[in-house]
C-alpha cells in the first residue's frame, strides 16, 4: 500500500527574508522580473510563483534561484530551497534527525523534477498571456514588419494583391485546385530555432512539438489534429481569385503559428502588465520563417472567416458575433470573432471521401451547421458530411435564389501567429435567416453567441458605423473582425441592397 505524501513543507527561510525587508510576494516578483530584465532575459514571475516557492509547493528553476539570490544579496544556499528527493521502501517509518528535512518516502513514481514544473509553469503564463495581451500584441507583431503589408490598423498581414479594393467578388470567383507537387516546408517548429517556445518534458528533454506541450500542459477541450488543406499559392486578380492547396494536419500549424504567436507574447510582455516596443531579437522562431508570404516555408493553414449580415426589407443589417472561450480552444481564446469560421478541412479523415469537401462554400455550410445550430461537427471516421440534408438544402436553395449571397474581401495573415484567413461576408435576408436559423444556439462548443443592450439582450448586432467603433474600441475584436466589418461598411451600398 503507498505511503501517504507528506505535505509540503514552508519555506521559513525565504519568508523571512521577505519579511525582513517589509515586502509583498508581488514585490519580490517585480524586482525579479527587473533583474532578469537587466540580464536580457524575459520572465513573466507573479506574486503567486512566489507563494508557491514560500509554501514548498513548487521549486524554482536555476534562474530564479540566482534572481532570488541577487535580490535579497545572499547566497543560493542561504535561500531554504532543499530540494525534496523521493526514495522507494516497503513501508515507511518515522523520519527523526536530519533526513527528515529532506526525505520523502513513496512506493509510487517519484515527484515530477521541480525545473520541469517551473518550465511548464513559465511556458503555460506565456500562453495565457497570449489571450491577455492579444489585441497589443497583434499590433506590436504588425509593426515588425514593412507598412505596405499592414492592412490598416488591423493587426493583420497581407500582400497587397491579396485584398480586394473594387466591389468584393462573389465567393464564385474564387476557384481552387489541388497542388500535388507541393515539397515539404523548410520550417516545421521542430528545429533549434523553436526551442524556447517547447518545456522541458523531463528533466533532460524539452517536448519535440509545440502541439504535444498544449495537449499535456494547456489541455483546451477541443483538440484534435484533424487533416487539413495546405494553402501553397494564392492569386488575386481584377474579379476572380485562383487558391491552391496541398495536404497537411491542423497540428502542422500550431507547431509553426501558435509557437510563434507564444515567442512574442513571451518576448515582449513586461511583467506581466504591458506589452513592450516591438523588435525580432530574440523571435528566433519568426526570423526563421522570414518572408510570411512565401508559401514554401511553412505548411500554412486556412480559415475561412464569414461575417453575417441578415438584412430586413427597409435594408437594415445586423451582424452575428462570437466569444471564443480561451478555456474550450487551442487558438484565438478570449476575443470576439465573427460567426461562422472554420479551418479549411475535410469533413471526415477517410482520404477516399475528401474530395467531396474540396469546396469553399461547403465549408462554410458545415461551420453554420456547426456553430449556428448546434449539430455534431462534421468530422471523424465516418463518411463525411451529407449535402443532400438540413441545413445544407436549404443553404444551397437561398444562394441560388439570391437571398443569400456571399462575397470574398480577400487573403490576410495575422501578424500575431502569422495564420491566413480568406475573409467572406455573407448576406442572408431576414427572413430566410430566420426559416434556416430558427433553432440558433446561444453556445456552441467553441464558446458563446455575444449579445449586447442591458434592457433587452441580443443577438442581433446593429451594423451601423457606430457600433463598430464602439466593438472595436473594446479591444477584444479579433483581427479579421475588424477588417471585415470595415470592409462590408465601405461597401454597405454593394451589400445592403436586396
Amino acid at each position: 500500500m503507498a505511503a501517504a505524501r507528506q505535505p509540503s513543507r514552508p519555506n521559513t527561510k525565504l519568508y523571512n527574508l521577505r519579511d525582513a525587508r517589509g515586502e509583498s510576494q508581488e514585490d519580490v516578483a517585480d524586482a525579479l522580473n527587473r533583474l532578469a530584465a537587466a540580464r536580457g532575459r524575459t520572465t513573466a514571475v507573479a506574486g503567486n510563483h512566489v507563494s508557491r516557492w514560500e509554501r514548498g509547493a513548487n521549486y524554482p528553476s536555476p534562474l530564479y534561484r540566482q534572481l532570488l539570490a541577487e535580490h535579497f544579496e545572499v547566497a543560493v544556499a542561504e535561500l531554504g530551497l532543499v530540494r525534496q528527493r523521493s526514495v522507494a521502501t516497503g513501508r515507511p517509518g518515522p523520519m527523526v534527525g536530519a533526513a527528515a528535512d529532506f526525505l520523502v518516502f513513496s512506493d509510487g513514481e517519484p515527484d515530477e523534477d521541480p525545473d520541469v514544473v517551473a518550465s511548464k509553469e513559465e511556458w503555460l503564463l506565456a500562453r495565457k498571456q497570449i489571450n491577455a495581451f492579444h489585441t497589443p500584441l497583434m499590433h506590436a507583431a504588425a509593426q515588425l514588419y514593412p507598412e505596405a503589408v499592414r492592412v490598416g490598423s488591423t493587426g493583420l498581414l497581407a500582400d497587397p494583391t491579396w485584398i480586394i479594393d473594387g466591389p468584393l467578388i462573389d465567393l464564385a470567383e474564387v476557384k481552387i485546385d489541388i497542388d500535388d507537387t507541393a515539397a515539404l516546408p523548410l520550417i516545421d517548429g521542430t528545429g533549434a530555432e523553436s526551442l524556447a517556445v517547447r518545456p522541458l518534458r523531463s528533466a533532460s528533454e524539452r517536448y519535440e512539438r509545440y502541439s504535444q506541450a498544449v495537449r499535456d500542459v494547456a489541455r483546451p477541450r477541443l483538440f484534435e489534429n484533424r487533416p487539413s488543406w495546405r494553402l501553397t499559392a494564392a492569386t488575386f486578380d481584377e474579379g476572380a481569385a485562383r487558391l491552391s492547396f496541398g495536404d497537411m494536419t491542423y497540428f502542422d500549424a500550431m507547431d509553426v503559428c501558435e509557437a510563434i504567436a507564444h515567442e512574442t507574447a513571451a518576448g515582449l510582455v513586461v511583467n506581466g502588465t504591458s506589452v513592450a516596443a516591438p523588435t525580432m531579437r530574440g523571435l528566433k522562431l519568426r526570423q526563421a520563417v522570414g518572408d510570411p508570404f512565401d508559401l514554401t516555408r511553412r505548411a500554412q493553414i486556412m480559415s475561412i472567416n464569414t461575417l453575417t449580415i441578415r438584412l430586413d426589407k427597409a435594408g437594415v443589417g445586423t451582424v452575428i458575433l462570437h466569444n471564443r472561450s480561451a478555456a474550450n480552444v487551442a487558438t484565438s481564446g478570449g476575443i470576439v470573432g465573427v460567426m461562422p469560421a472554420g479551418v479549411f478541412q475535410p469533413s471526415t479523415v477517410r482520404g477516399g471521401l475528401r474530395g467531396n469537401d474540396f469546396d469553399l462554400w461547403r465549408n462554410i455550410m458545415r461551420e453554420y451547421s456547426e456553430e449556428y445550430l448546434g449539430n455534431a461537427e462534421h468530422a471523424g471516421d465516418g463518411y463525411g458530411a451529407d449535402y443532400t440534408t438540413e441545413p445544407f438544402l436549404s443553404l444551397e436553395q437561398a444562394r441560388a435564389e439570391g437571398t443569400l449571397r456571399i462575397f470574398c474581401a480577400g487573403l490576410a495573415l495575422g501578424a500575431l501567429d502569422l495564420w491566413a484567413g480568406l475573409e467572406t461576408i455573407a448576406v442572408i435576408d431576414a427572413e430566410v435567416f430566420d426559416s434556416i436559423f430558427a433553432g440558433m444556439v446561444d453556445a456552441n462548443d467553441e464558446g458563446t453567441v455575444m449579445r449586447i443592450g442591458a434592457a433587452v439582450p441580443t443577438v442581433h448586432v446593429p451594423f451601423t458605423e457606430q457600433v463598430i467603433d464602439e466593438l472595436d474600441a473594446t479591444g477584444r475584436l479579433a483581427p479579421e473582425t475588424t477588417f471585415s466589418l470595415r470592409t462590408a461598411w465601405a461597401h454597405r451600398s454593394q451589400l445592403l441592397t436586396r
